[in-house]
């Protein structure tokens, strides 16, 4: 069937598909293995049939989207279809639907994140998974779609291992962009924006007004607020200057902690399940009214309705007292420093600075206090206190592995079951017979006390203790077992020069003679580096040609060549006799052709242009015959011999552009530009081997044969 017939009858069968979840009508069309361009065309009508009948806007059916991708998958799994396409039509149905609807769609992605982990889809589509939930968090508000940023992020974490490098701060860089705006002078509202409605904020004071709480210091705003910047950017701390004010500030912000207590039945957050009356500041843009509130809090699963989210906090001066009575802002700047206090003296790999002993020791009494500040925070500040410190625990665990360059974690293999007896495995049985294997720090010590070497396997061991000091055995005479050239080619010459030895027994088509051959002409002959515009000969011709040159620039080689030759006359005259003697009426010319075929023996080339062969450019009619076979292959098979034949890939896009599509007439083009740049090296015989290489060696004998 042709692409088109393919395309529309998909287009026919995939809504009864969708509705039964069969897969059998579609695999019906495409009978056997299919090709790649015939899996381009699934994907295209498949993604059509999403977009065009199930994306309408706010009457779309995510059940129907739903099952167009589960029947992708069994296609895929059958090879019916590219293994990418279950992801793009997730991909297509966020970007046409609404956040709702996106949101009640990720349900699926999330529920089958096993699905997309299989060997399968994994490898092709990680790129898409990853592009596709930028694209949809990109649209969503942090503020206001909060969970379902959080959800996504999640998932990308199920969804890559620990070691993949997209999800890696592997240099440990720090978000300088997080830049918390507030007013340095203390006449000013820091955001003119975030307001807070004036009867909340009266109301606020008023019920400050009974309470008896010490007044805050009116220079803490500005030192309070300053200390986001060093949570932000730590590495400012190993500086003097910076330090010294970091010192200060905090010592003032933990001192105005302390003389703050905050009591259960007065903190910000709630108790028993009851919302705390105290006033909620959500964003730094706007601030929620009560109804907004109770339908946020409503709508957040397995919550007890406590209002204790916050995406960035407010800044204005005349909040900072409200602040400082929540519990959880407390909690969330305190715990802030302790993670600043715990970068400042962890040993991380790309951190340069470090910290002295005076440095160092007021670290470890800020974090004793901030612990301190904690537990007595309510409500449950001791169970906090304590969750805390095991997560900084922890996180030393994942600096070390960050560390070592975040190596792959992987699942131990499970341990085979056990018997009757209590014993695993027959071989578990023989170690328990044979005793506890011993340390490798013990064999270690015993091999240094008997000089020897101890390595990963008993033959290398072996190998290693030969001798006992390595580098001298490297330099004994025997090792040294290079010959020379002459001692090496000498038998292989007499074979060239003889005629009656023949030509497949010779010492050149010996492989192991030809590599030992190219080893020692590389090490001594100038030779072996000379520039030659015949084609690549094959080795045994290559040696022939380089045996030649050796006879004449080697004396050694030449002495023996003519005692060989002399050697060689005289057996040729001795037969000559012989067969005078028995054949009497040899005719003369039969005795004037034996010195003849003598000369001829010792007849050599005189210089290397004897053994060139004439080169010619291919012709109009081969380069038209060629790049109409290599357009008919498909695929991009001919941009490999266009790279081959040293043309850069944005050239060649580029005329393939310009051509409109015309793979013909592309690789006619380049290989115009090769004939004319290369002139008769752009030969038959260098095509051929390139297509050779290239394993179309069919297009070739085709073409040229």
């Amino acid at each position: 069937m042709s692409h088109d017939n393919i395309y529309y009858s998909i287009l026919e069968k995939l809504p009864g598909c969708t509705l039964s979840g069969d897969i059998g009508p579609l695999a019906s069309i495409l009978e056997g293995k299919i090709s790649e361009p015939i899996k381009v065309c699934v994907e295209t009508a498949v993604r059509f049939y999403v977009m065009e009948n199930l994306c309408v806007g706010h009457s779309t059916d995510l059940g129907k989207i739903t099952a167009v991708c589960q029947l992708t998958c069994e296609l895929a799994r059958q090879e019916l279809c590219l293994p990418t396409l279950p992801m793009l039509v997730i991909s297509d149905a966020f970007d046409s639907l609404t956040v709702q609807q996106c949101e009640k769609l990720f349900s699926f992605v999330e529920a089958n994140v096993s699905i997309w982990k299989e060997p399968l889809f994994f490898a092709p589509s990680k790129n898409q998974v990853l592009r596709m939930c930028n694209d949809v968090l990109r649209r969503l508000s942090r503020s206001q779609n909060t969970i379902f940023c959080g959800r996504i992020l999640l998932f990308l974490a199920r969804f890559f291992p620990f070691s993949e490098r997209s999800g890696l701060n592997l240099i440990s860089e720090f978000n300088l962009e997080n830049v918390t705006t507030y007013s340095a002078n203390e006449n000013d509202d820091a955001m003119d924006v975030s307001e807070v409605k004036e009867d909340s904020v009266s109301e606020a004071k008023e019920e400050k007004k009974d309470e008896s709480k010490p007044a805050l210091d009116p220079t803490l705003y500005s030192k309070f607020w300053a200390l986001q910047d060093f949570f932000r950017n730590p590495i400012q701390c190993y500086q003097k200057e910076p330090w010294r004010l970091f010192t200060s500030y905090t010592a003032d912000v933990l001192e105005a902690f302390s003389s703050f207590k905050l009591e259960s039945e007065g903190r910000g957050g709630a108790e028993d399940g009851k919302v705390s009356s105290a006033p909620r500041f959500y964003n730094d843009v706007t601030q929620l009214s009560s109804d907004a509130d109770t339908t946020i809090i409503d709508s957040l699963p397995d919550v007890k309705k406590i209002d204790q989210y916050f995406a960035k906090f407010l800044t204005n001066k005349r909040l900072l007292e409200l602040q400082f009575s929540d519990s959880n802002f407390r909690r969330y700047v305190l715990v802030q420093l302790l993670i600043l206090c715990h970068y400042l003296t962890a040993a991380i790999k790309f951190k340069q600075e470090s910290l002295g002993e005076g440095e160092t020791a007021w670290v470890r009494a800020t974090e004793e206090k901030v612990f301190g500040l904690l537990m007595e925070t309510p409500p449950d500040g001791e169970e906090f206190a304590e969750i805390i410190k095991k997560i900084l625990k922890r996180e030393d665990f994942w600096n070390d592995w960050k560390n070592s360059g975040c190596p792959e974690i992987k699942e131990p293999a499970p341990a085979p079951p056990a018997n009757v007896h209590g014993v695993k495995n027959e071989d578990d049985s023989k170690q328990l017979k044979k005793g506890k294997k011993r340390k490798l720090g013990d064999l270690i010590r015993e091999a240094e006390a008997r000089k020897k070497f101890i390595m990963a396997n008993p033959e290398m061991t072996r190998l290693w203790n030969l001798c006992p000091d390595n580098i001298a055995a490297t330099r004994q005479k025997k090792r040294d077992f290079i010959p020379s050239l002459e001692d090496y080619f000498i038998k292989a010459v007499e074979q060239i020069h003889c005629e009656e030895e023949p030509v497949t027994e010779r010492l050149v088509y010996d492989s192991d003679f030809g590599w030992r051959g190219l080893r020692l002409l590389a090490c001594r002959s100038p030779h072996f580096f000379t520039q030659s515009t015949a084609p690549i000969a094959t080795l045994p011709e290559y040696l022939t040609t380089m045996i030649k040159k050796l006879a004449k620039d080697i004396p050694g080689i030449s002495s023996k060549l003519q005692q060989f030759q002399e050697k060689l006359e005289s057996q040729q005259k001795k037969k000559q006799e012989k067969s005078q003697v028995q054949a009497e009426n040899v005719k003369p010319k039969e005795e004037e052709k034996i010195p003849e075929e003598s000369e001829n023996c010792e007849e050599e080339p005189n210089d290397d242009e004897n053994d060139r062969v004439e080169l010619h450019p291919i012709t109009d009619e081969e380069r038209l015959a060629l790049a109409t076979k290599l357009a008919a292959l498909g695929g991009d098979k001919w941009r490999l011999l266009l790279t081959k034949l040293g043309f850069q890939d944005d050239e060649v896009q580029y005329i393939f552009d310009k051509k409109k599509s015309k793979v013909q007439d592309t690789v006619l083009h380049f290989l115009q530009l090769w004939v004319e740049n290369e002139a008769e090296e752009a030969n038959k015989e260098t095509i051929v081997y390139t297509l050779g290489g290239l394993k179309m060696q069919d297009v070739a004998e085709s073409v040229f044969h």
